[in-house]
């Protein structure tokens, strides 16, 4: 089930291109046309990135959990990330985190079983490589915020964790 901050993009994605339509008095200029279709994806990326300058992080996260719940989104996911860090918002980039790593975790799982089955296809191989990638890609910037703090703040038993899960996709 889509989460609300979905709705929530669509309907002001939609309110942002009429604003900018009626401002241009209906017309809209010929070399702008193309960012008023239908398929035009414009307004709701200018409408996250107004969200992520009001700091509307939980529905930040509710829409990359929902949109890029199994791959990708990296670049995107990565500068919420990085805003939530210079927050020192841990608990939020946690979250975020920890959604994101089941859905890349089970399709490591998925491309290896398929590459022992057919284990000289080419695209199997690929396949389960970029499926690490992106798993290793989650697991890493997880491992970076449980260890960048002093030593005393550390909680051994998630480093732990995260050490452990990183070495079994890299063992995979």
């Amino acid at each position: 089930m889509e989460p609300q901050a979905v709705n929530t993009l669509v309907v002001e994605a939609e309110s942002l291109k009429v604003s900018v339509l009626n401002q241009l008095n209906g017309s809209g200029a010929r070399e702008l046309k193309h960012l008023f279709n239908e398929t035009s994806l414009f307004f709701q990326e200018e409408v996250l990135a107004q969200w992520r300058i009001q700091e509307r992080y939980d529905e930040l996260i509710d829409y990359i959990l929902y949109q890029y719940e199994e791959h990708g989104g990296e670049s995107f996911w990565s500068q919420v990330l990085l805003d939530l860090r210079l927050k020192k918002d841990e608990v939020r980039a946690i979250r975020m985190l920890e959604g994101l790593l089941p859905k890349r975790l089970e399709k490591v799982k998925v491309c290896s079983k398929n590459l022992k089955k057919y284990p000289n296809n080419y695209l199997s191989a690929a396949s389960l490589g970029i499926a690490k990638g992106g798993a290793l890609k989650v697991l890493y910037e997880y491992a970076y915020i449980l260890e960048n703090k002093p030593a005393d703040q550390i909680e051994e038993v998630k480093v732990n964790k995260v050490k452990t899960l990183i070495e079994k996709v890299i063992a995979t």
